[in-house]
């Protein structure tokens, strides 16, 4: 009778969990094959963009780099798995460049609402609008609200509509960090701190208590750098000089809409009807309706340009670098050696181009995924472009390109090491009552544990770990950037970000630029002038994606993730609690990283 009940239990519950996945494979393969059936049925058809169309990119939602497969038209540009509406960066771009040459396309309809996005992505955005506008065609921008990227963004447009009583932020950038020496002190858990550079300011947080005046200048360097491109866009658009707007900012002048109009920051105000009507009138007519064409809608109609036999692959490496496979933000050695291989392995590739978009990570990792970069650049032009952060490992890892493109915002450089671990015997003893006791073989075998400090020895010997890596971060960029002489790149290395505009200037990139140019740059280098583009990695379909999501390592991970999210909204301390959890605790080396010391914002 027991193992009647045990049998039955297992069919029905096996039955139950049956029926939820196929319910959700449902909501997953009915759409996609019924967007996929729409979509092939427009393709044969020439004029299913119809004349006068506008072209509508609606900038509301998460920035990132690549349109998501899970993520639906149909749901608003979400996933059935998460809240937030993702915008891809790639697919604006491109959509915007073919509707550039596009007669049916007449404009653009910049329609700008609560976005996340950082500065790189926004001049990159911006960038290719203002060439959309260059060519002849007209954009118009709307919001509710606008702070100061915001307004950066719809200063490509001709016209910039806001709402009637929209709110406007326009005071300046600033950078606030959080620092936990305090905290660490009272729960008696101290950090150990091993690093090589006077900038590099990762460990900064767990040690002090206010900014060093390294990581002071450093960090206002680059506003400064970043609002004199915000200060330059503004003065363009009042047609003012741009003394005008460091006062408009400093007296805080421009706090509504209405404000904004008086000084000439933006052209009107008006409801968003009334947009619609001016958006009629300059395309169809105004007794005709607007036909408004989405970037990824516009993408599916026009289809993939038929290029050459050849082919430049574009192999994105987004996230933080870490060993082993990739994980959706994150860059797992493993994975991203094997795609920039197997692209350079591809006979009909002419020239890779890597797009890095990651703070850095793991040391050991960036220097395998450094030499596959190399290895690749002995057979096939590899041209890097960075987006809104390559430092670190970001950077690590771009410097075995031959060619490198940056935009002025991008966040680079930060050339140094650190090492991390914590020291929680007291706070184990004093706050929980828990104690240790070890038996070893020799006397440093439980090196990196959390339950004692560590010996002279050991610090020694941990210290000229973090050194050595730091030599060989120095050796691969001086190697990779040609400097002759080691003291300029020391001078400009010791753990220090800057600004892609002031990156070019010191040589640690070639060219300010986007993703296209870095494509354009790859073509002339492999000497070709048709091509196609080819994706790495390429996009998972969604019923694979959905069987990944589902799997056990996958849940757990989620699981762990919902955990981390409820300690007070800070990513530093969430970075912290993974890192205790997963490097130190039993580990023979501490955690060695090139990596930035958090999600750098400036806001």
């Amino acid at each position: 009778m027991k193992s009647f009940f045990k049998n039955f239990f297992s069919s029905a519950l096996g039955a139950i969990f049956g029926v939820v996945f196929l319910f959700v494979a449902a909501l997953i393969i009915i759409p996609t094959v019924i967007a996929l059936t729409v979509s092939a049925g427009r393709h044969g058809k020439a004029d299913t963009i119809q004349k006068n169309s506008i072209l509508h990119l609606n900038i509301h939602g998460v920035i990132i780099e690549r349109h998501l497969p899970m993520d639906f038209d149909f749901l608003g540009g979400r996933s059935i798995f998460s809240d937030d509406r993702t915008i891809g960066l790639f697919e604006l771009n491109r959509a915007i460049d073919r509707a550039k040459v596009d007669k049916r396309i007449s404009g653009i309809y910049l329609d700008i609402h609560d976005f996340q996005a950082s500065w790189a992505s926004v001049t990159s955005l911006r960038r290719h609008i203002q060439e959309f506008a260059a060519a002849g065609k007209w954009v118009i921008a709307y919001a509710d609200q606008l702070d100061e990227a915001g307004y950066y963004l719809a200063s490509s447009a001709k016209e910039i509509y806001m709402e009637p009583f929209g709110n406007m932020q326009f005071n300046g950038l600033a950078v606030q960090e959080m620092f936990f020496k305090g905290l660490l002190d009272k729960v008696g858990v101290q950090p150990l701190i091993f690093r090589v550079g006077r900038f590099k300011a990762a460990i900064e947080p767990l040690i002090r208590e206010k900014m060093s005046d390294e990581n002071r200048e450093q960090n206002q360097a680059m506003i400064d750098d970043i609002w004199a491109e915000v200060r330059a866009a503004a003065a363009k658009t009042a047609n003012v000089d741009e003394k005008v707007i460091d006062r408009i900012a400093a007296n805080m002048e421009a706090t509504s809409s209405e404000g904004a109009l008086k000084l000439g920051l933006i052209q009107h105000t008006g409801f968003v009807d009334e947009v619609e009507d001016r958006l009629r009138k300059d395309s169809v007519g105004e007794d005709n309706e607007i036909e408004l064409v989405s970037p990824l809608q516009y993408l599916r109609d026009t289809g993939e340009k038929r290029g050459g036999k050849k082919k430049i692959a574009v192999v994105f490496a987004e996230g933080e670098i870490h060993s082993g496979e990739s994980g959706q933000d994150s860059i797992g050695a493993d994975d991203l050696k094997q795609d920039i291989l197997d692209a350079k392995d591809d006979e009909d590739v002419a020239a890779i181009v890597l797009r890095v978009n990651s703070p850095g990570g793991d040391a050991l990792a960036s220097d395998v995924i450094w030499r596959a970069v190399h290895t690749a650049d002995q057979e096939v032009p590899v041209v890097v472009s960075m987006g809104d952060v390559a430092a670190s490992g970001g950077y690590y890892i771009s410097s075995a390109g031959r060619y490198l493109f940056a935009e002025p915002t991008t966040i680079t450089g930060s050339i140094g090491v650190f090492g991390l671990m914590f020291n929680g015997e007291k706070a184990l003893h004093d706050k929980v009552g828990i104690s240790f006791d070890r038996v070893v073989t020799h006397p440093h075998a439980d090196i990196g544990s959390y339950s004692r400090p560590m010996t002279a020895v050991e610090s020694q010997a941990v210290q000229a770990d973090v050194e050595r890596v730091y030599k060989r971060f120095l050796d691969v960029v001086q190697e990779g950037r040609g400097f002759e002489n080691r003291r300029d790149l020391e001078n400009i290395a010791e753990g220090r970000v800057w600004s892609g505009k002031r990156a070019e200037e010191i040589g640690l990139v070639d060219e300010l630029g986007g993703l296209d140019d870095a494509i354009a740059k790859a073509a002339e280098a492999a000497e070709i002038k048709d091509y196609k583009i080819e994706v790495f990695p390429a996009e998972m379909d969604p019923l694979r994606k959905l069987l990944e999501r589902f799997s056990g390592e996958a849940m757990s991970r989620v699981a762990v993730e919902k955990i981390l999210s409820s300690f007070a909204g800070s990513s530093l301390i969430r970075q912290l609690l993974m890192r205790v959890k997963t490097d130190v605790p039993g580990s023979v080396h501490p955690g060695i990283y090139a990596r930035l010391p958090f999600d750098f914002e400036i806001h």
